[in-house]
């Protein structure tokens, strides 16, 4: 039983009651406007021999699921954005046996020969932790950084208080100062005035 659906301009998801359809051999859906997933489901129709999903929006990554289909000869997953790692047992017995075709534009694809090198693996959680944890540095970054700002501001505020409060002991020294010079220089000129006048004789 064959499903020839190419190019039929067919628009929105996959669902998973397509495995509902269990004596399928060929799935061909290429050509349309079909995004989302692909769906696990596919795994468990047994006996799918050609499953053609290129040329349409699918995103997300390969199941493992399609690792358990042992009698697919074809499988077209180009023109998709389809990432991450292509299933061991799908690549390595596709390789040998099958067509295999996801590479021309799914450039977010890796872990089989001809594909690049993935990457470490992180599950959900631990990007939700990473994604999480760098939230939390930035809030505590700027919570530093409002701290230290109100600190400085403190820091100024009392500065100018302190200045406030020094201004008139200030200018009262400057005036005790001047006072004191000024004394002096008199005392010198009645110095001088007595040393040009001689000793004085009383009569």
């Amino acid at each position: 039983m064959d499903s020839g659906l190419d190019n039929q301009g067919l628009r929105g998801f996959l669902l998973n009651d397509i495995s509902q359809l269990r004596h399928l051999q060929s799935i061909n859906l290429s050509g349309n406007r079909i995004h989302g997933v692909i769906p696990p489901s596919l795994g468990s129709i047994a006996g799918l021999e050609i499953l053609d999903l290129s040329y349409n929006s699918f995103n997300g990554s390969i199941p493992e699921s399609l690792g358990l289909l042992t009698s697919l000869r074809k499988l077209s997953l180009n023109g998709n954005s389809l990432s991450g790692r292509v299933p061991s047992a799908l690549g390595g017995r596709l390789l040998h046996r099958a067509s295999f075709k996801c590479v021309t534009t799914s450039l977010g694809l890796c872990g089989i020969p001809g594909l690049r090198t993935c990457g470490p693996h992180l599950s959900v959680g631990a990007k939700i932790g990473i994604a999480l944890g760098g939230c939390v540095a930035l809030l505590v970054l700027v919570i530093c950084s409002i701290c230290w700002c109100k600190r400085r501001e403190n820091i100024l505020r009392a500065q100018r208080i302190s200045a406030a409060r020094e201004a008139p002991y200030a200018k009262a020294r400057t005036h005790f100062a001047r006072d004191v010079q000024m004394g002096r220089f008199h005392g010198h000129d009645n110095a001088r005035t007595a040393a040009e006048n001689g000793p004085s004789l009383l009569s």
